[in-house]
């Protein structure tokens, strides 16, 4: 499949690197190949934006199944986070800003709280995005759906190796970044109550799954990069801590 022909589509799940990670793809194309506004009205906006056959990446809070929109032969790419630690994260995020549309929602919430009423945002939110089902998700889906379609898989925990490998794979150039949007204030995992914990893994357990599942697809394409990539990967990343 040429760079020319295929429409990279971004996979964007809330609180996985996602604002960083678009920093990087903005750089490597013309400002009309890219369109990250891929949510709810998603299709109306682009076709009154014009040039779609110009795009060559599109991304946003989406789901899996938005290339049927699409007549361009598709791949897509995604960030996945350890399940506990992401709906953590959009918990505090969320409550960190009152211009957030669900802020008026939780802002007199508890963490616990949220997580037994929004279960949109705090259970298997990554297997509902990546099985293309968001009321029912379907990890067996999922998992089809990541080893078919989605040519990097990356994750949050493992950024640098997760760009490189975009990089390989996309022919991107520069992906050098500094981290943005990141939730502030917040308590670590082990601050939190083993209550909360114990509750966020009964109802995220297919996220837990489906990330144990991307973490070995991850690792067997890092394992069969060649030995000069692999360097390269090195050097990567011993030059952002040197």
């Amino acid at each position: 499949m040429t760079e020319e022909k295929r429409l990279l589509i971004y996979l964007h799940i809330p609180k996985t690197g996602g604002t960083t990670l678009k920093n990087i793809i903005k750089r490597q194309y013309h400002p009309k190949e890219v369109w990250f506004h891929m949510e709810k009205d998603m299709i109306p906006k682009m076709e009154k934006r014009g040039n779609v056959d110009q795009l060559k990446c599109v991304g946003g809070h989406c789901w899996y199944g938005l290339h049927e929109y699409f007549e361009k032969q598709f791949q897509y790419f995604t960030m996945l986070r350890n399940p506990i630690d992401r709906v953590i994260s959009e918990y505090y995020y969320i409550l960190r800003r009152p211009n957030h549309n669900a802020y008026p929602q939780i802002k007199n919430m508890t963490l616990m709280e949220f997580i037994q009423n929004f279960s949109l945002k705090s259970s298997n939110q990554q297997t509902r995005r990546i099985s293309g089902s968001i009321h029912n998700p379907n990890l067996d889906h999922a998992k089809t759906n990541l080893k078919n379609d989605f040519v990097v898989a990356g994750l949050s925990e493992m950024f640098d190796d997760s760009i490189f490998l975009m990089k390989k794979a996309f022919n991107w150039q520069d992906i050098s970044y500094s981290k943005e949007n990141v939730t502030q204030k917040r308590p670590a995992i082990d601050e939190i109550s083993k209550d909360i914990i114990n509750e966020l893994k009964k109802r995220n357990a297919m996220d837990i799954e489906l990330y144990a599942f991307a973490k070995e697809l991850l690792t067997e394409k890092l394992e069969s990069l060649d030995s000069v990539s692999k360097q390269e990967l090195e050097l990567l990343k011993t030059s952002k801590y040197s």
